[in-house]
């Protein structure tokens, strides 16, 4: 088999010997109309600062709602050493997953993906500190008293997703299964952080399975959607 040269090399040596007749001035004018015609001015993406901002102002309002709401039990039950063990990893890793969703927002942003890892990472090592802090301790309602705890959880989190998903509109991410995991465990947050101002349990069991879950639910609950909804999007255009 003979050696050919580069699909480029052979197009240029071809086109460089035709001639190509030039395009009357009133066709030109019809072609730019027509791919002129639909495009509309874009409205310039706000700063990060805003975004992360308005993202952080929600969760702060779904969080001091659902803590008036549902009460603040849990807070009086816990010591000032549960208390910075707890509150400290979930502000650090909100933090970070709000910054991660902002960046994801921007197409070709920085950091996006590195700050989603390191707030998973910074979860992971609050689960770690709950069994140290808590003690586990036997119950007979653990199922009962753990689904209303959950249900409490996904109701102030479903909210939450739901204004974060009209702020990420104002975006355009690049991998919808990241930014909806992303977003969905920020949302996810907020219904921990209420349930550990709620829920006056400190079994170690009971927070790790019911009250962890909410995040956890929200995280898979943010990934399948967002990954069927940009699917039927792209198939319908």
């Amino acid at each position: 088999m003979r050696n050919r040269e580069p699909i480029e090399s052979e197009m240029d040596e071809l086109l460089s010997g035709r001639q190509f007749l030039p395009v009357p001035p009133d066709r030109l004018k019809r072609i730019e109309a027509a791919v002129t015609a639909d495009l509309k001015p874009v409205r310039p993406m706000a700063s990060d600062g805003v975004y992360f901002a308005a993202f952080g102002g929600v969760f702060l309002a779904v969080w001091i709602i659902g803590c008036y709401m549902a009460g603040q039990r849990g807070w009086h039950a816990l010591s000032d050493i549960q208390r910075i063990a707890v509150f400290a990893p979930l502000a650090v890793t909100t933090a970070l997953l709000a910054f991660s969703v902002v960046r994801q927002m921007r197409p070709a942003a920085k950091y996006a993906r590195s700050s989603a890892r390191l707030s998973a990472g910074v979860f992971v090592l609050l689960l770690l500190i709950m069994p140290v802090i808590f003690q586990p301790a036997r119950e007979l309602a653990f199922v009962r008293n753990g689904m209303a705890c959950f249900r409490t959880g996904m109701r102030f989190a479903i909210p939450a997703a739901f204004f974060f998903a009209l702020l990420l509109l104002r975006g355009a991410a690049l991998s919808p299964a990241l930014i909806g995991a992303t977003a969905g465990g920020l949302a996810g947050l907020v219904g921990l952080a209420v349930l550990e101002i709620h829920c006056p349990n400190l079994n170690v069991y009971h927070i790790v399975v019911w009250h962890v879950s909410v995040t956890l639910v929200c995280v898979v609950a943010g990934l399948i959607f967002s990954s069927v909804t940009f699917r039927r999007s792209t198939s319908n255009q």
